[in-house]
């Protein structure tokens, strides 16, 4: 992931309303990354409920699958990186992980200021319901498809599909999920953007993407992929643009002068404070 410099040319279009998909609200989204993951332990209650606090605006959940096929929360495969514990998320119970310390590894400024704080690993269903009327981004790391039906069905039977999407590395798995789960909103996969961008630099009026959330990095490989034209071309198309990760405030500027919908950031104290003196200088 690339985190480059903006030019010191200022685009303002404001981020454009559309009533029927809420990730595009007529300003940017503060998405803080993971809950915030440069400030507090990723994926815990409450590292979403303090991001919350200080102007984050949805909760962005990585999903895997505990022993029992619950859909829990933890960001990569193994436990190693964020607890005390060791071994695979697949190979442990809800009790077994919930009894690690989540905030065990997280260390800011030389220090690991959250061990012992009682952090655990939450499930999905404790996030949906401890923020019931939060915007939810959900992110499956485990790329198997007996992770749709549980995240399937949760998101229905916790009343969370209007304010919920599935995103996922896997491009298949996004074609699994639309089978089986046509109520659930995803994220566009590699060929969805691809189409939506080769579409876009046609000027195709006709053409009908695939899903109403696309998750493109800013630039990356030396190009900058998210731009004013592209940006026009997908609003008229009913599609949110949502980046990633993007943390220098230089570029968070330019991002929000340009009207992207919503930014993933670790750092959402930031882009709070960048958004709302936007917003205040444009009476939004």
């Amino acid at each position: 992931m690339l985190l480059v410099a903006c030019s010191s040319v200022r685009v303002t279009t404001p981020a454009v309303a559309d009533p029927t998909n809420p990730f595009r609200s007529g300003h940017t989204l503060v998405i803080p990354h993971g809950g915030g993951d440069g400030l507090f332990p990723e994926d815990t209650i409450y590292a979403f409920e303090h991001s919350l606090a200080m102007g984050g605006e949805v909760v962005d959940v990585d999903v895997a699958l505990s022993a029992e096929g619950v859909p829990v929360a933890v960001h990569d495969a193994t436990v190693d990186a964020t607890t005390d514990g060791t071994g695979a998320v697949r190979s442990k119970t809800i009790a077994e992980l919930q009894s690690l310390d989540a905030g065990y590894r997280f260390t800011i400024d030389g220090r690991q200021p959250f061990r012992g704080m009682g952090l655990r690993i939450p499930t999905l269903r404790e996030i949906l319901e401890r923020f019931p009327d939060v915007l939810v981004s959900l992110d499956l790391k485990d790329l198997g498809t007996d992770i749709i039906q549980p995240v399937c069905d949760l998101l229905r039977n916790e009343h969370a599909l209007a304010r919920s999407f599935v995103g996922s590395d896997g491009d298949d798995q996004i074609v699994e999920f639309r089978r089986r789960c046509p109520d659930v909103r995803t994220s566009a996969n590699l060929p969805d953007a691809r189409a939506l961008w080769a579409a876009a630099a046609a000027v195709d009026a006709a053409f009908a993407p695939a899903a109403t959330i696309d998750q493109p990095p800013y630039q990356a490989g030396g190009r900058t992929l998210v731009t004013k034209q592209r940006l026009s071309y997908a609003h008229a198309h009913g599609v949110a643009v949502l980046t990633w990760v993007v943390d220098d405030e230089a570029t968070l500027r330019t991002l929000v002068e340009m009207g992207v919908d919503g930014i993933y950031t670790r750092y959402p104290d930031r882009l709070a404070k960048i958004v709302a003196s936007y917003r205040k200088a444009h009476g939004r």
